[in-house]
């Protein structure tokens, strides 16, 4: 996947946007309630599951967000699976 900080948009690897990231509340990983769902944490203010992204595949991540365009993400700008990007045409 592509992320790029600036205007914190979210794109799979061939370009295709996926989300603008967004979270009011702000909440550190740490912060966050472990669930049984090894791939996310739970977050007590909003009662959302929040999406590690490290742990998904671009095709995971993009039927995650068609499910559900709010769903929440923790985007690590060191993880693996990760090219920061300014444009998304990179």
């Amino acid at each position: 996947m592509k992320y790029n900080p600036i205007t914190k948009e979210l794109y799979t690897n061939s370009g295709m946007f996926l989300k603008k990231l967004h979270c009011p509340l702000a909440k550190q990983w740490e912060e966050l309630q472990p669930t049984n769902f090894l791939k996310g944490k739970m977050c007590n203010q909003c009662n959302k599951t929040v999406y590690d992204t490290s742990l998904l595949s671009d095709e995971q991540l993009s039927a995650l967000i068609k499910n559900d365009i709010h769903t929440c993400l923790k985007i690590d700008l060191n993880q693996q699976n990760l090219t920061i990007t300014y444009t998304h045409n990179e």
